[in-house]
């Protein structure tokens, strides 16, 4: 890593001087020349810069963003289809349940914004929650509102919507924040959608994930820092953000991707390698192996939980 000048005149998240900085990487996945993953020192934020414009990035999410996703995850994350996507995601529909069920009330209005196909409000919606979806993706938000969910094309459009006006119990997102020029606005939308004693509940990925921080695999980090990330947050800057929105708040770890996973990247320095090995080494040997990388704070995902009083 090393310092430079390139990059803006102050962080984006604190606002400090560009010497509080060092490059983390020159170059980023489906990037051009010039982009680079700074981080600041002060708040331990990594932001990219600079990134795609405001006009880009609408385009890209609109019309790119399931291809895109199609070349980092292969097969495994059915982005190419939305029918696939919901299959392909019963896992990530468990994990989920597994620490919402302690954090969500026992009914009420939830909002799911970037809800892509739909997959976590419709097992919502069975438990019997009365669900609202956003979604830029002209094909997913067309299949979420196929499916019965009123669904938005942007967070926008649904504050102006009689959807919005009775306010939410829960809002949620799953990396989503990542992709956000302005986190703290976004965040502060969200909870002016709340109702008083709701909860905000979010996933970004984890900047001292095993991967980067303990392996430091370098095929993972040619593949992890990409164009369409405006942040890596690591615990400090997750939290220096919420504590700037001032209700209560916690950080949790998680642990999406399994040993098998990390031993593909280790050998063949590629993903694809979900439950590979897991009728060898055994499913209980993959759970103990989670938890071990939570409990030392390198899991790859960190979970935001913010409570409007």
């Amino acid at each position: 890593m090393t310092s430079s000048s390139n990059g803006p005149e102050t962080c984006p998240m604190c606002g400090q001087a560009a010497n509080q900085w060092e490059v983390v990487v020159d170059h980023v996945y489906h990037g051009r020349p010039g982009d680079a993953v700074y981080r600041c020192h002060s708040c331990d934020v990594r932001f990219l810069y600079p990134g795609l414009s405001p006009e880009e990035e609408k385009e890209f999410y609109a019309k790119e963003f399931e291809k895109f996703m199609a070349t980092r995850a292969g097969t495994e994350g059915g982005w190419l289809s939305p029918e696939t996507h919901v299959r392909s995601n019963a896992g990530e529909v468990a994990r989920r349940m597994a620490y919402l069920k302690d954090v969500l009330p026992p009914t009420g209005r939830v909002l799911e914004v970037g809800c892509s196909s739909g997959f976590l409000v419709s097992e919502l919606a069975r438990r019997g929650y009365d669900c609202v979806g956003v979604e830029p993706s002209g094909v997913f938000s067309t299949f979420v509102r196929e499916s019965g969910f009123p669904c938005f094309d942007a967070l926008e459009d649904l504050k102006n919507a009689p959807e919005a006006a009775a306010g939410f119990d829960v809002i949620m997102h799953y990396y989503v924040l990542e992709h956000i020029a302005d986190a703290e606005g976004f965040l502060r939308d969200q909870l002016s959608l709340l109702r008083p004693g709701g909860v905000l509940i979010f996933e970004v990925p984890h900047a001292n994930d095993a991967l980067t921080a303990v392996y430091d695999i370098p095929e993972y980090k040619d593949f992890i820092w990409v164009i369409s990330h405006q942040w890596y947050f690591s615990k400090r800057s997750m939290s220096y953000l919420l504590g700037k929105l001032g209700p209560s708040f916690e950080v949790r770890f998680d642990q999406r991707y399994d040993l098998s996973n990390h031993m593909t990247w280790a050998r063949d320095g590629k993903p694809g390698g979900m439950g590979k090995f897991t009728d060898k080494i055994g499913a209980e040997v993959e759970t103990l192996y989670k938890q071990a990388l939570i409990s030392a704070e390198f899991g790859d995902t960190l979970i935001g939980i913010v409570r409007k009083d």
